[in-house]
């Protein structure tokens, strides 16, 4: 009789053995950590003080405001928050006047180090080849960590206005613009020794994209609003413009649309455009200059931000692609970006 029961046992045994390890029956929907399967908000905070935060907007739109502060025993996150990036379950957190750069956990924002090293107002950052690329505004430079270890390896001078970095075809793009000058973009290939290249698009540059492996750059000024192709291979670049549809603005690619904005009004193109759209997919309150302070298209919604003067808490308002209104949160001072957390 215990010989049965010992049988029975490691039959059972194999049985739930076996169900465990199959691979149809893993939860593949298990949370990373708290801040899995939402929507990352950063908040830069007021300039000249350390109230930069990053907020959390679940897919059910509840908010977590000061993430970082929350799991790091109150730790400031630093001074003017600009960008972040990502790759694998790291988040890097460009602080712009702190001169850092923060590496989290992106689920559960556990703090894993401190970038500092020859860090000069930097902007934005990017990740290739197992390397972490961070814009320098001061320097007008490319500085270099191991994306593992965060060591420092070297810094590559670009020389003019060093902004908003993406990836494609293994090489780096750099807008070479902000703040509504500039009209180019440095190409560089860390294959090559970083040779680089510049390719010259229209003054007012202000987003780049990168989708199904060409890279788009958005150009508006007070003449007119220009968006350019480029074949990464060539690193040639196409363009449609319109004097009617002025000073485009924030730029972003979701599936098979562009979407930018124009003044209080959100608009979008395809991929393959021959001519901008001149009507707006929908309008919002004109804000001054906090109007759109924040853009994103995320799963076929729009978050905008209002900065709200960056004297009170900053205003996340979520909309359907054609402006209904889904929800309006209170989030950080500042919000100026938001992120996919999947």
């Amino acid at each position: 009789m215990k010989l049965k029961n010992v049988f029975l046992g490691i039959f059972a045994s194999t049985i739930l053995l076996t169900s465990c390890t199959n691979d149809d029956s893993i939860d593949n929907n298990i949370a990373l950590g708290a801040y899995d399967n939402g929507v990352l908000v950063l908040n830069e905070g007021n300039f000249g003080t350390p109230n930069a935060a990053v907020s959390y907007i679940s897919n059910d739109y509840m908010v977590v405001n000061n993430i970082f502060g929350i799991e790091n025993g109150d730790k400031k996150l630093g001074d003017v928050a600009q960008s972040m990036s990502f790759v694998g379950d790291k988040a890097f957190i460009v602080i712009n006047n702190s001169n850092v750069v923060e590496v989290v956990n992106r689920y559960t924002f556990k703090s894993i180090a401190t970038i500092t090293e020859n860090l000069k107002k930097p902007r934005y950052s990017v990740v290739l080849n197992g390397k972490l690329y961070v814009t320098n505004s001061s320097s007008k430079s490319l500085t270099v960590y191991d994306a593992k270890t965060f060591s420092y390896l070297e810094t590559i001078s670009i020389g003019k206005t060093t902004e908003k970095i993406i990836t494609a075809n293994g090489k780096l793009y750099v807008m070479n613009g902000a703040f509504g000058s500039g009209n180019a973009v440095t190409v560089v290939n860390p294959k090559s020794n970083n040779a680089m290249s510049v390719i010259t698009v229209e003054n007012g540059v202000n987003s780049i994209e990168e989708k199904n492996g060409a890279v788009y750059v958005l150009c508006g000024n007070s003449a007119k609003s220009k968006l350019f192709k480029i074949n990464t291979t060539t690193d040639t670049a196409t363009s449609i413009e319109s004097t009617t549809l002025t000073k485009a603005l924030n730029m972003d690619i979701e599936g098979d649309k562009i979407y930018f904005t124009k003044g209080t009004g959100v608009y979008a193109v395809g991929l393959n455009a021959t001519a901008f759209s001149e009507t707006p997919l929908f309008s919002v309150a004109d804000n001054s200059f906090s109007t759109f302070y924040g853009f994103n298209v995320i799963d076929g919604k729009i978050y905008s931000a209002d900065a709200n003067a960056f004297t009170a808490a900053g205003i996340v308002k979520i909309y359907t692609i054609t402006g209904t209104e889904l929800k309006t949160v209170s989030v950080g001072l500042g919000p100026n970006s938001f992120y996919s957390n999947k």
